[in-house]
C-alpha cells in the first residue's frame, strides 16, 4: 500500500533531542497542510515516520528497534525513516533495511510533504535535501511540549570539531534564522498562549544576526523588549563562547530564567584537550563563580562523558573533584560512545571496557547526587512563580 493510495493518514514517531522534535513539529504541519490527518496511533494510520536520533550508539539502536518493532506490527503499513539517523546512514539503512518505504534527511523537515509524495510502494526512496543556507520560517500548528511551553530552534548545525562529536556530520555547518524570523514566530506563538520559550541550537552562543552581525545576547535583548508576561529560557551554550551579560540580563529582567545549560564535558585538562574542547577546569570554575557572583539565583546544568579513550583512574578522579568544586544543580553522565568518522573513533589505545564505562559513569552519578540534593536545598522556604505542566 503506497501512502498516495491510503486515507492520507500519517503517525510520526518522535525519538532524539528538543531539535528533533522541533523538526517533527514542522513535518508534521507540513503534512497538514498538504491534506494529511496527523494522528497520536499508528495502528489506525495509513504512512507511518520514524524521526530518528543517530547521536550516540544506544539512540542509534532504539531509532532501529523502534522502526522494526513498527514495520512488525503493521504490515502492510510503509514506514519511513526521518531525522538524524536516516540523514548519517542513509546507505546503510536502505541497504540493511529493503522494506523501508523511504529515508528522508533532516536537513529541510519542511519539504516533507514532496519526500512521501515520492514514495511509490516499491523500491525505499532515498531523499536528503542539502539545506537551505537559512533556515525558513517553519510554523507548527501542533506542539508536543506541554501546554503554554515551547521549543524555538534559532539555529542549525554546528561549526565546532569536538573530536567525539559527530552533529557537523549529521546536522551540517552552523545555519543561523534571521533575528527577524525568529520575532516573528515568537510574536505568533504567544497568540497561541505560549508563556514559556525554550531556545534552542547546538550553541545559541554562536547565533549572529547575518544582517548585522550582533550576537545572541542582541537576539535576547529583541525579545525581552516584547512587552507583558513570558519566561526565556536559554538551553545549550558552549561555554568557552559564553556571555556574561547574559546573566546581568538575568537579574534585570527575571522573564529570562537563570538557567544555564554548559556542556563542560570533562574536569581533565588533559581529557578535555583529546576531546578538541578549547577551555579548562579552571576557567570553568571561574565560568561558574563569575555566573554566581552575579545572579546567585542561577541554576546551571551541564554534561559530563566518563570512559573517553585514554581516560585513567588520575583522569577520572579530577572529573569528580571538578564536580565537587562546581556544585552543579543538574549533571548528565554519558558513557562514551566512538561515533563513525569522528577523531575519537580512531583512538584504539586506551580503549575503555563497557564495563568500565558502566561503573565510572555510576561512581560519578553517585557523587554528584548529594551535591544536587545540597544545592536545592537553598529553595526551601522560597515562593516561586511556577508553570503547572500536568495533572497527576
Amino acid at each position: 500500500m503506497s501512502p498516495r493510495d491510503s486515507s492520507k493518514t500519517v503517525y510520526i514517531e518522535h525519538l532524539g533531542c528538543a531539535k528533533n522534535q522541533v523538526d517533527l513539529e514542522v513535518m508534521g504541519a507540513r503534512l497538514q497542510e498538504a491534506g494529511w490527518t496527523w494522528l497520536d496511533d499508528p495502528a489506525d494510520a495509513g504512512l507511518i515516520l520514524v524521526n530518528t536520533c543517530g547521536f550516540i550508539e544506544p539512540a542509534q539502536e532504539e531509532s532501529i528497534d523502534t522502526t522494526l518493532a513498527l514495520l512488525a506490527a503493521h504490515p502492510g503499513v510503509p514506514v519511513a525513516m526521518t531525522g538524524c539517523l536516516a540523514q548519517r546512514f542513509s546507505a546503510e539503512l536502505s541497504e540493511g533495511m529493503p522494506e523501508l518505504a523511504g529515508i528522508f534527511g533532516n536537513r529541510e523537515p519542511d519539504r516533507i510533504a514532496e519526500f512521501v509524495d515520492r514514495l511509490s510502494g516499491g523500491d525505499c526512496v532515498v531523499w536528503l535535501p542539502e539545506g537551505r543556507e537559512e533556515p525558513t520560517d517553519a510554523p507548527r500548528s501542533r506542539l508536543l511540549s506541554h501546554p503554554a511551553s515551547a521549543y524555538v530552534k534559532i539555529a542549525e548545525g554546528c561549526d565546532h570539531h569536538c573530536s567525539f562529536c559527530a552533529i557537523p556530520a549529521i546536522r551540517g555547518t552552523l545555519r543561523v534564522r534571521s533575528r527577524t524570523s525568529v520575532l516573528k514566530e515568537f510574536r505568533e506563538l504567544r497568540q497561541r498562549g505560549i508563556h514559556e520559550f525554550n531556545l534552542v541550537a547546538q550553541d545559541l552562543a554562536a547565533w549572529r544576526d547575518n544582517s548585522d552581525g550582533e550576537g545572541f545576547l542582541s537576539l535576547v535583548d529583541t525579545l525581552l523588549a516584547e512587552p507583558g508576561e513570558f519566561w526565556l529560557r536559554p538551553l545549550y551554550l558552549y561555554p568557552d563562547q559564553f556571555p556574561l551579560e547574559l546573566v546581568r540580563r538575568s537579574v534585570q529582567d527575571p522573564r529570562l530564567l537563570p538557567y544555564f545549560d554548559l556542556s563542560f564535558q570533562h574536569g581533565s585538562p588533559e581529557i578535555l584537550r583529546r576531546m578538541g574542547r578549547p577551555g579548562t577546569p579552571e576557567g570553568y570554575l571561574e565560568l561558574i563563580a563569575g555566573i554566581r557572583e552575579i545572579n546567585p539565583d542561577a541554576s546551571l546544568r551541564s554534561s559530563f562523558i566518563v570512559g573517553f579513550p585514554g581516560e585513567t583512574a588520575e583522569h577520572l578522579q579530577q572529573l569528580t573533584d571538578f564536580l565537587a568544586a562546581a556544585t552543579l544543580e543538574w549533571v548528565g553522565v554519558f558513557e562514551f560512545s566512538p561515533q563513525t568518522g569522528t577523531g575519537a573513533a580512531a583512538i584504539r589505545k586506551g580503549v575503555v571496557p563497557d564495563s568500565e564505562k558502566t561503573r565510572r559513569r555510576l561512581l560519578v552519578e553517585s557523587i554528584q547526587e548529594p551535591i544536587v540534593t545540597a544545592r536545592l536545598t537553598r529553595h526551601v522556604g522560597s515562593h516561586l512563580p511556577v508553570l503547572i505542566e500536568e495533572r497527576i
